[in-house]
């Protein structure tokens, strides 16, 4: 029988890490909406701006907004999306520090770390539904998988709630992969020759609302353990950590959030990346996101030239 954790009533037992890469309004909504619903359980926000930003990003309003609960962090180095290579530098502090996600996961003192992209939009109660669910043996709980890029997925052979069990000879795999050719399936198969079935590539705890266990999963990630820390980036950010915790018998749980929370609110797409790489997409959501703190959250905030 899973055994449940045990909750204090509206005891701040979690911490908040969210990085940070443009999107000040859309940020503002995903934090304001997350605390308008579980501030209950929430103490510090670890506001991780990437060392490099988009053209006239200000934050300045938002740590008005926040107050005491913020602590900011600028990561010494900018990784972006480039893959991750030299596991020899994670002995270095200020080079593993400028890892997405890393800063927070060291520095909270608290039992529980919601990982938080900036472009969610909460209403409901996600942590205290993801407390109430979590098992005090898994390393964390949120959607397992993206599902939509796995060809497993589309031959209705796995999910998120299948990653498990589901567990493929190679050859099989890469006969499936090549049936559903997809942009990154050369990146795919190499994953799968290098690091075998299972778990599939495309397998994580996805990281744009997911609550980590923080008193598991440090003790076996790097400083403390040897799993690469969560938010190195391989075939997608977390997809490495996955792949280790899962081949040292650890798991995570997969919740459906939707009902609680939304990704990519503003498009509902759930791909807020290409707004990042699309100056017209970028600034129609950012106008739709201050025209919701304006109306929605009582504020007065003037668009940003």
């Amino acid at each position: 029988m899973k055994k449940k954790v045990t909750l204090p009533t509206s005891s701040l037992i979690v911490d908040v890490a969210i990085s940070v890469y443009g999107k000040p309004y859309q940020t503002a909504v995903t934090l304001l909406s997350l605390l308008k619903h579980s501030g209950q359980w929430i103490d510090k926000i670890y506001f991780i701006e990437e060392r490099k930003q988009p053209k006239n990003t200000d934050f300045s309003f938002l740590y008005q907004l926040l107050g005491a609960r913020i602590v900011r962090y600028v990561p010494r180095f900018w990784f972006w999306y480039n893959v991750f290579k030299y596991r020899f530098l994670l002995k270095w502090t200020t080079y593993r520090h400028s890892i997405r996600y890393q800063y927070a996961w060291e520095k909270s003192d608290k039992d529980y770390l919601l990982i938080l992209h900036n472009d969610v939009l909460f209403n409901g109660d996600l942590v205290g539904a993801y407390l109430e669910n979590l098992d005090e043996n898994s390393l964390g709980i949120g959607k397992i998988g993206q599902c939509w890029n796995c060809p497993a997925y589309k031959e209705n052979l796995c999910n998120g709630s299948k990653y498990w069990d589901y567990r493929p000879e190679k050859e099989a795999l890469i006969e499936i992969t090549k049936k559903h050719p997809l942009d990154r399936t050369p990146m795919t198969l190499n994953i799968i020759e290098r690091q075998g079935a299972w778990p599939l590539p495309e397998c994580r705890l996805n990281e744009y609302v997911a609550l980590i266990n923080l008193k598991k999963a440090k003790s076996v990630t790097i400083p403390h353990g040897k799993t690469i820390p969560f938010g190195v980036f391989d075939l997608d950010t977390g997809t490495r950590w996955f792949w280790e915790v899962s081949n040292m018998g650890y798991r995570v749980q997969n919740f459906d959030f939707e009902s609680y929370a939304k990704h990519d609110w503003v498009r509902g797409i759930n791909n807020g990346h290409e707004a990042l790489l699309n100056n017209t997409i970028y600034q129609a959501g950012e106008a739709k996101a201050l025209e919701k703190l304006n109306t929605d959250f009582g504020l007065n905030i003037k668009q940003n030239p």
